[in-house]
């Protein structure tokens, strides 16, 4: 009777090992399809022509010590990544327009042109 449990429990091992070792290979090949999948689907990325996006307008800031109230709420606020001194307050005008004003918070100054985005 015992020779017949230990082969019993044997094999029921040896099939658990072999039903583990067929879902590791199934999961492996299920990633490596999917990788291979992911990257023959990337695409290039095409350059931006900025020349022919279209030009926004600089304008002159109206005030050096404040921002105009019609500029409308402060909707963000932007780092420029090359020069942390300076910031973009980004506001909102009633007609939707966007208002950027740059402010170089080292010195206290207000940067002598504003951008203006029309919303269309």
């Amino acid at each position: 009777m015992k020779l017949e449990q230990e082969n019993f429990c044997g094999s029921r091992e040896a099939s658990r090992s072999k039903s583990l070792s067929l879902v590791r290979k199934t999961v492996g090949a299920l990633c490596i399809l999917a990788v291979c999948l992911v990257a023959t689907s990337c695409k290039k990325r095409e350059l931006i022509n900025v020349t022919a996006a279209g030009a926004l307008k600089l304008a002159p800031t109206q005030f050096a010590d404040g921002i105009p109230d019609d500029y409308g709420p402060l909707i963000g606020v932007t780092q420029n990544p090359t020069d942390a001194a300076w910031v973009g307050l980004w506001f909102q005008k009633p007609d939707r327009t966007i208002t950027a004003v740059f402010v170089n918070i080292n010195v206290g100054a207000i940067y002598e042109k504003t951008l203006t985005i029309p919303r269309k």
